[in-house]
């Protein structure tokens, strides 16, 4: 996966933050939220004003394999330009952006502190390293990028640390392929439906209690 093209937006998919609140207040203490293949940062740390602007108690853990990815997650630091662009496409607001960024340079925005504390930034290869204990795994367009074999050792690997109140959420690229016609035909990485169910919406993901044989 290094080299990848990176893909990444603050609140991608904004109907999806919503309902990942529910499910996280209903854990009733701190939470763990896992970012993975966090890109740049802007994911994790969309994680982590999301906790913070609903009172919740908990952390991000957001990793990656490229090691100049996390560099620039961890520093925080963001063109001002491209958080306009955020705030014009509805997924940033003015508020936000006055509230958890400050001014660093004269054209780049910085997360502040008080947001970058609450994210912890590591390396991990899904398929292969372990996967971290949490109430919500969000792995978007990774799996794509896996072979079947790591896919399914991966999506075993999030159910076991998964707790079974929590959530995975996955990208719209995990569950469309271009077809042998050209066009987009369904799919799921690997063992998905083994493990996990289709929730409240088509991108958010149950872990089944238990086992299943298919």
């Amino acid at each position: 996966m290094k080299g990848r093209r990176i893909v990444t937006e603050w609140f991608r998919v904004p109907a999806v933050w919503p309902l990942l609140v529910r499910r996280l207040e209903r854990v009733g203490g701190p939470v763990t939220v896992w970012s993975g293949a966090c890109g740049t940062g802007e994911e994790a740390y969309s994680a982590a004003i999301l906790l913070d602007e609903h009172g919740i108690e908990g952390e991000v853990y957001a990793t990656d394999i490229d090691v100049p990815n996390l560099a620039t997650a961890r520093a925080g630091v963001y063109e001002q330009a491209a958080i306009g662009r955020e705030v014009a496409e509805g997924r940033l607001t003015s508020e936000q952006v006055a509230r958890y960024f400050e001014p660093h340079g004269r054209h780049q925005l910085r997360v502040r502190r008080a947001v970058r504390d609450r994210v912890e930034f590591g390396t991990l290869r899904l398929g292969e390293d372990l996967a971290p204990e949490c109430h919500a795994a969000l792995l978007r367009n990774v799996w794509r990028h896996l072979s079947p074999e790591a896919q399914r050792a991966g999506i075993d690997d999030v159910w076991d640390a998964l707790d079974r109140r929590g959530v995975l959420l996955l990208g719209g690229g995990d569950l469309m392929r271009v077809g042998d016609d050209g066009g987009l035909v369904p799919t799921e990485p690997e063992g998905l439906s083994v493990r996990f169910r289709e929730a409240e919406h088509a991108l958010i993901w149950r872990p089944w209690l238990t086992y299943r044989h298919t």
